[in-house]
């Protein structure tokens, strides 16, 4: 049983759009069990320029997005207006880490 936990970090998009493509195909083709997103730091700042990948991870995996972070970078709101789930992402991940969820960094 393979439970897949991706950590989207980076603001260049050469660098997490390899992460978002395997993870939603892998959602959809059932290679594992389950995906999940977490989008942190500089993403959540791309994910707010770049329609084309926010939609893509927001249309077809859960997604969240680290409030702690989103709130220093001023951007809270500007995520949440345009659909995301925006959390304190640390237990979150602890919890998905219980359950056996690998994680992916991109």
């Amino acid at each position: 049983m393979a439970k897949i936990l991706i950590w989207l970090a980076s603001g260049e998009k050469e660098k997490v759009k390899p992460g978002i493509i395997y993870g939603t195909n892998a959602k959809k083709y059932g290679w594992v069990d389950d995906v999940k997103f977490v989008v942190f730091g500089e993403a959540e700042k791309l994910m707010l320029e770049d329609d084309e990948l926010f939609s893509k991870i927001q249309d077809s995996v859960e997604t969240v997005y680290c409030k702690f972070v989103a709130e220093e970078m001023n951007i809270t709101k500007d995520l949440e207006s345009k659909g995301a789930k925006v959390i304190y992402v640390g237990e979150y991940i602890s919890n998905l880490l219980k359950e056996g969820y690998q994680v992916l960094t991109f």
